[in-house]
């Protein structure tokens, strides 16, 4: 069997790395030739030391295969409908596809899974949790979870491809839940890394762990998703290691801007996509229109995006009204 993974983002080639410890063969889609060519020669700039198994192809615009046995899509979710357009007449379309992106679009609100059927693709699962690239590469023991809707006799299909003999795969039929908690954790990542910049220690991080999960269970509930899925791998689970994970791309950037940098300046020359920024405006804009309470997310967003200072966003979070847990 083949298998394509469409973005070959550290994420995406993590997975494609699993794939092929199972025999599978993968065409790795890159969006640029320098990126392919890395891949071509086994290498990839954002893994460093890894040597790509000789199951994985790269794959341009224009080449994609056909015969496909199912397709990961692990595009950073900003970038999703572009590339979707531009790959649209070679798309198959009748397969099953595995969401990998996680967040929500700037302007539209749609969840990654939601892009890929406005792109006609009908068979949409979705995978989240605890999953930093890094260490899934170097085969650390690693769990997620896999939101599919369909039959349990494909989902177990799905499941046991996707596994790998460190990449254990739960499956749950709760697909919104699980896709909403890999997206909202990314703004409370940015909030934790904001304090640790500051200098603030253990009991704020796991103050804004706790109540940032809070939040995310409460938009995720009246947005369709079941309680108990938050608690899980792709709600609490990927909570913790994105807070408090140095591989944590939306810590990391949290811990630039709360120790003095500007978001902007921030920004500026990374190499990769910090979801949770464009995430934050998304997240809040759903709150309100669902009349979800969510002061951390607010406070998170309103740093980012209209300059408020750090240490008045933190004072004013500490200055809410007192209130039952």
């Amino acid at each position: 069997m083949r298998v394509l993974v469409l973005g070959a983002g550290s994420f995406g080639t993590s997975l494609a790395c699993v794939l092929a410890s199972n025999g599978i063969a993968v065409d790795l889609w890159c969006r640029s030739d320098e990126r392919a060519a890395d891949v071509a020669r086994g290498r990839h700039s954002l893994l460093s030391d890894l040597t790509l198994p000789a199951e994985i192809a790269p794959v341009r615009t224009g080449a994609l295969g056909s015969n496909y046995g199912f397709a990961i899509s692990a595009v950073p979710t900003q970038h999703l409908a572009a590339v979707l357009d531009a790959q649209q007449s070679q798309l198959p379309t009748s397969i099953p596809w595995v969401s990998a992106s996680k967040g929500i679009e700037i302007g539209t609100s749609r969840l990654p899974s939601g892009i890929l059927r406005d792109a006609g693709i009908g068979d949409v699962a979705v995978l989240s949790g605890p999953s930093h690239a890094e260490e899934v590469v170097r085969g650390v023991p690693t769990a997620v979870v896999l939101g599919h809707g369909g039959s349990a006799k494909e989902g177990q299909w799905l499941q046991e491809n996707l596994s790998g003999e460190s990449f254990r795969v739960y499956l749950n039929s709760d697909v919104v839940g699980v896709e909403l908690g890999g997206a909202l954790k990314n703004v409370i990542a940015l909030g934790a890394g904001i304090a640790i910049g500051i200098g603030f220690g253990d009991n704020t991080v796991a103050a804004l762990v706790t109540r940032g999960a809070v939040e995310l269970a409460r938009l995720g509930e009246a947005l369709g998703g079941k309680s108990r899925t938050f608690s899980g791998l792709s709600g609490i689970g990927d909570l913790v290691v994105t807070c408090c994970s140095e591989h944590s791309r939306n810590r990391s950037l949290g811990v630039r801007i709360g120790a003095g940098e500007e978001p902007r300046q921030a920004l500026s020359g990374l190499p990769h996509v910090v979801e949770g920024v464009y995430t934050s405006k998304a997240v809040v804009d759903l709150g309100q229109r669902v009349a979800v309470e969510m002061p951390i997310a607010e406070e998170v967003y309103k740093i980012l995006h209209e300059g408020k200072p750090v240490d008045q966003g933190i004072r004013e979070l500490l200055g809410r009204s007192l209130k039952e847990e």
